[in-house]
């Protein structure tokens, strides 16, 4: 029997569940919901969710919650690109997207203490949409 489509997007999920297994072994059970969530985008969207409230349950943050989201993002955007067979190049621009994150974070990071707390979050909207727009404008 041969799988009819690619399957890169179960790879962000082996260090997922490495992380998130050893904050909690509890979320092993996130596993089945992951593993569905990469073929149908609206469990994915509910694995976002559950993900997001373990996190906020926990109190995690920081780069381990950042990391986290990160690659929970990155398994369901992947399994969108599996399921609709994308050049190889998607997965790229789709990975730099990820990985911008991480030093907007740190410049987050660096610039609060500086700045008074809305210009901080009208900042962060502001690379949010940078970043979406540099991610669009390579897709196409």
């Amino acid at each position: 029997m041969k799988i009819k489509r690619r399957l890169y997007s179960l790879i962000p999920l082996i260090p997922l569940f490495v992380l998130l297994g050893t904050r909690d072994i509890r979320t092993l059970l996130l596993v089945p919901l992951a593993l569905m969530a990469v073929q149908w985008y609206f469990l994915g969207v509910l694995f976002l969710l559950v993900t997001a409230v373990f996190l906020l349950y926990t109190r995690t943050g920081g780069l381990y919650g950042l990391t986290v989201m990160a690659l929970a993002v990155l398994a369901l955007e992947m399994g969108y690109l599996d399921r609709e067979r994308a050049p190889r190049d998607h997965y790229l621009i789709l990975i730099a997207a990820v990985a911008m994150s991480f030093p907007t974070y740190l410049l987050m990071s660096m610039l609060s203490p500086a700045l008074p707390r809305f210009e901080v979050t009208a900042l962060a909207a502001l690379l949010l949409v940078v970043l979406y727009l540099f991610a669009r404008f390579m897709a196409s």
